[in-house]
């Protein structure tokens, strides 16, 4: 255990030393901090990108969605996610990135002028993010108390205290620049060990033959209503366009071009690292270890069984990173979303710039130990845990956004009908017993349209002025 707990120690300081090294700068300006100054080339962009989606859910959540429910249930969830890159190509990123502001939310408050908007949005990132958050949480701890011998409760204090220090302290820039690293080690771990396995047990489609031959329920359809296939798929599928944490990468680009071919060259990456852990190393998982207690630890069991100690603690280190360079993100979403959505007007004005900085730091503090607290009483299947939360996301934010963005016509109340409606329906039936898995999104998209169109075509249209705004935005 020596020799994994150095090189996890060794990584967590280096993170620590990004966080320091990128303070020097970032707490002297606002435009640093959120957006590490519009300065980020494209292939950074991409792997920070990559690595923001590619969380502990990825690694340890999906290959434990697909030893639970079966691979097709969690390929569906990967496609919507992979739909979903495209999709912020085309619809969001070139116009955001033109709008230059620092948040999703300074759109929708440009875009739908209406108090509700200012205060609704940021609480539905901050609900739905928290409880992200926790679920990646829970990844920390499992990695290390299997793979390290430290206890649960002890590997999550740790590792939150890591990340929200440099998080806190180092803004957009320490994020960035610990992403890289986290999606380059991610990758690296993901495909050598899906390549060891098919070098010992055979190609991809000799291990799912074994394996289904051994326990059918992997490659069945059958395990979920189609409902929540259709569901998981959609969910992503939507909340890529429009989920912060992604989003604030398309405004840290330096030009529109750039954020749009990231977001592309981001799908390759995560394509890549999905199929490669759900078509190789679930099989092999679930040949080797049939009747796992927890489903999420079967990446952990694979490592610990057919690995020395050094890859092992490669292995503990990717994992880390891909709880933390989600995190990250996640955590810095959450602040921005307090201190400069919600607070910002009210701080700007009575304080001084280094002053609200700081204060972004405490926030980022208080929500990164509520979600710490949180998560010492975990979820079980992490990866349909956090989906759950960011269908709320979804449904509250998708249409409002895309609308926003292409539809003249949109008008304050019709964004304030769309995202109150869209986020009220879906929580009613996520909530009403019976109702399949993931399945409320396909309730909660129709609704929030409809409350868009209808309270839009039939109230007064928006001032010529903020339409021609809009459109400057769309540069032929």
């Amino acid at each position: 255990m020596t020799l994994e707990r150095g090189i996890v120690a060794a990584y967590l300081l280096a993170c620590i030393a990004i966080g320091v090294l990128a303070s020097r700068k970032v707490l002297i300006s606002r435009e640093d901090y959120w957006v590490a100054g519009r300065r980020i080339g494209t292939w950074i962009n991409a792997l920070a990108i990559m690595a923001a989606l590619a969380s502990g859910g990825s690694i340890i959540g999906v290959m434990g969605l697909a030893y639970q429910n079966g691979i097709p249930y969690a390929l569906a969830m990967f496609a919507g996610a992979v739909l979903g890159f495209p999709l912020a190509a085309i619809l969001v990123a070139k116009p955001l990135r033109n709008f230059g502001k620092f948040t999703l939310t300074d759109f929708l408050v440009f875009r739908y002028p209406h108090p509700v908007v200012r205060y609704a949005v940021p609480l539905v990132i901050v609900v739905s993010f928290t409880a992200y958050i926790v679920a990646q949480m829970k990844a920390a701890g499992l990695t290390a108390n299997i793979l390290l011998g430290i206890s649960y409760n002890q590997a999550v204090t740790g590792m939150a205290l890591v990340f929200i220090l440099y998080v806190s302290i180092g803004g957009m820039l320490a994020v960035t620049w610990t992403d890289v690293v986290q999606g380059l080690l991610m990758l690296a771990v993901v495909l050598l060990t899906a390549g060891m396995m098919v070098s010992r047990l055979g190609s991809p489609a000799v291990l799912m033959q074994q394996a289904t031959t051994a326990a059918p329920m992997l490659g069945e359809v059958a395990q979920q209503p189609f409902s929540s296939y259709l569901g998981s798929f959609v969910i992503w599928a939507a909340a890529i366009p429009v989920i912060p944490h992604i989003v604030m990468r398309v405004f840290t680009a330096k030009d529109a071009h750039g954020a749009r071919l990231s977001l592309n060259l981001a799908m390759v990456a995560y394509s890549i690292m999905i199929l490669a852990a759900v078509l190789a190393i679930v099989p092999a998982g679930k040949m080797h270890f049939p009747a796992l207690a927890d489903a999420d630890t079967i990446f952990l069991e694979v490592m610990k069984q057919e690995f020395p100690p050094l890859i092992r603690g490669l292995a503990v280190a990717a994992v880390m990173a891909a709880v933390m360079s989600t995190t990250d993100a996640l955590l810095l979403a959450c602040s921005s979303a307090v201190a400069h959505d919600l607070l910002g007007e009210f701080l700007s004005k009575r304080y001084s710039l280094r002053a609200v900085n700081w204060i972004a730091v405490a926030v980022a503090w208080i929500i990164g130990l509520l979600a710490m607290y949180f998560a010492y009483s975990p979820p079980a299947l992490l990866t349909a845990f956090y989906s759950a939360a960011i269908g709320l996301l979804s449904a509250g934010l998708f249409v409002p956004v895309i609308a926003g963005l292409w539809w003249k016509k949109a008008t304050a109340a019709g964004g304030v009908a769309a995202l109150l409606t869209g986020s009220a329906v879906y929580l009613a039936v996520q909530f009403t017993p019976g109702t399949p898995p993931l399945s409320a999104i396909l309730l909660a998209l129709p609704a929030s349209a409809c409350a868009m169109w209808i309270f839009s075509r039939f109230r007064q249209p928006e001032e010529a002025a903020l339409v021609a705004e809009v459109a400057r935005l769309h540069p032929s």
